[in-house]
């Protein structure tokens, strides 16, 4: 074992019984780095992308071009920092999908903002509950900006069936800052609202999730009078 080796052990065993409470910023992107740099020291290396970037989240949000220009930085690295954030992001939408409740415009909001944090393309998913707002099915089912193959109604009212749902609430992803809904968007709600109602479901929302903001077409002024109609 050598010096560098004693050392990483000497801090994993710390983390291992106190988690990052105990250390400085720069000591816990050091341990982060073990993983992705395993034959060097890591310490300078975190001191040094903590002084461009000033916090951890930042230096993994970073270009990777930029990254890569770092001594002792790799592809290996970046790979590294990427499956942090979708690990991250997976347990918290897991935890919350599989295992909870949903009955408020918050509760779904900051739901589908975590559930959207890493698509780089245009995505619509469901969250489909029974009467009393246990989630029953959480799915992603149509990307792109095709709004027919987008909003798919055959799939939505199969995928209710199979898990007995009552109640749907759908979302999707505008990338970038423009939560507000297009008329393709407007258009596509009011015919799914429609066609759910014929078939005895019901449509609580639509929410629309861009990268700092979450739109409630149920609860904006200009949209909510869609999920009114009447059968």
């Amino acid at each position: 074992m050598g010096l560098h080796d004693g050392h990483r052990e000497r801090m994993l065993s710390k983390f291992e019984k106190n988690g990052f409470s105990i250390f400085e910023e720069h000591e816990k992107l050091e341990m982060i780095l073990f993983y992705g740099v395993p034959r060097r020291n890591t310490n300078e290396l975190a001191h040094e992308l903590l002084n461009k970037y000033h916090t951890i989240a930042n230096v993994m949000d970073a270009p990777k071009r930029e990254l890569l220009e770092f001594d002792g930085f790799t592809e290996r690295t970046y790979q590294l920092f990427q499956m942090i954030k979708e690990t991250y992001a997976l347990y918290e939408i897991e935890k919350k999908a599989y295992k909870t409740y949903m009955t408020t415009k918050d509760e779904f909001r900051s739901f589908f903002q975590l559930y959207f944090v890493t698509e780089k393309q245009e995505q619509v998913a469901i969250v489909c509950l029974d009467s009393v707002g246990k989630v029953l099915r959480t799915q992603k089912i149509g990307s792109g900006n095709n709004s027919e193959s987008f909003f798919n109604l055959q799939e939505m009212v199969k995928i209710m069936m199979d898990c007995s749902a009552t109640e749907i609430v759908i979302a999707h992803n505008h990338p970038g800052n423009n939560p507000h809904p297009s008329q393709d968007d407007i258009n596509s709600t009011v015919q799914i609202k429609q066609s759910l109602d014929s078939l005895g479901f019901r449509l609580l929302d639509h929410f629309i999730v861009c990268e700092n903001d979450c739109y409630s077409m149920a609860s904006a002024e200009e949209t909510a009078d869609i999920f009114k109609i009447k059968k």
